[in-house]
């Protein structure tokens, strides 16, 4: 999302997708239609992103396009913490954020692609990625709309985000005072060497933005004004220090007596 996608690449749908637990439908607010959640049942905090899919269904004749939203309650985890990112099959999906609290509102801008019919579902993908270490729990909400805003139905599920475990950098080990300089290691002490893979950290990769409060009034412009301002300064300057130098120049010229030749008489 663009508003926050935003703190905020890589995302393991199939690890996501394997570890998630499949709620109950939710009774439809308009009868005739209905609404799963499939979300993972942990989220690893500093972690990969996983994904969410929500999936509405109908039993009525008359075929609907939906706008979805996603809910987040924060609570014990901050949504400064928490990214999400709308997602269909052609890539990012825009959406609008608002804040309130510790609750995010994420609202589709557009139209699902797919139309919800009898038989025929309409599945929505959002992608969740909790940064920090501390855990906790977290709260999601999926609401289903038609084209007129009505909503057709919704459905709750949460999620545990689990403490992120520290893993402790290995000891160095005493220098080994030998006999002879040309002593080569023994068997034990090669074994007992750490190994550059052993000793590198994994890295994490996701392009998940941090839900921050939209109105919080930070502006994102403020970093290019003040390059721009940055530039018209300098060209200010140069332009200065040229029409000074073009001044002097010019009052040299005019103070310098003439010079020619004359014929003695």
């Amino acid at each position: 999302m663009r508003h926050l996608t935003a703190l905020f690449a890589a995302t393991l749908a199939g690890a996501a997708l394997g570890a998630s637990s499949l709620t109950a439908p939710a009774r439809a607010d308009v009868p005739g239609f209905a609404l799963s959640i499939t979300a993972p049942a942990t989220f690893q905090a500093g972690g990969n992103a996983k994904t969410v899919t929500a999936v509405a269904t109908s039993d009525q004749a008359r075929c609907r396009k939906v706008r979805w939203t996603l809910v987040v309650r924060g609570g014990e985890v901050p949504l400064n913490r928490i990214g999400v990112t709308r997602v269909e099959d052609s890539g990012e999906f825009p959406t609008q954020v608002s804040v309130n609290g510790d609750t995010a509102t994420i609202v589709d801008q557009q139209l699902d692609p797919g139309t919800l019919c009898r038989n025929r579902t309409v599945t929505g993908k959002w992608q969740l990625r909790v940064s920090g270490n501390d855990g906790g729990e977290v709260g999601l909400e999926v609401r289903a709309a038609d084209a007129v805003n009505t909503q057709l139905t919704s459905n709750t599920a949460t999620t545990e985000v689990t403490t992120k475990v520290a893993t402790a950098s290995p000891t160095p080990k005493p220098s080994r005072t030998t006999a002879s300089p040309s002593a080569e290691p023994t068997e034990e002490e090669a074994e007992d060497e750490p190994t550059e893979a052993a000793v590198k950290p994994p890295v994490n990769t996701t392009s998940a933005t941090a839900l921050v409060p939209a109105s919080a009034g930070q502006s994102n412009l403020l970093g290019p004004g003040l390059i721009v301002g940055g530039v018209f300064f300098f060209l200010g300057l140069l332009l200065l220090l040229r029409l000074r130098a073009r001044t002097k120049e010019a009052r040299r010229e005019a103070g310098t007596l003439p010079t020619g030749f004359y014929t003695m008489p």
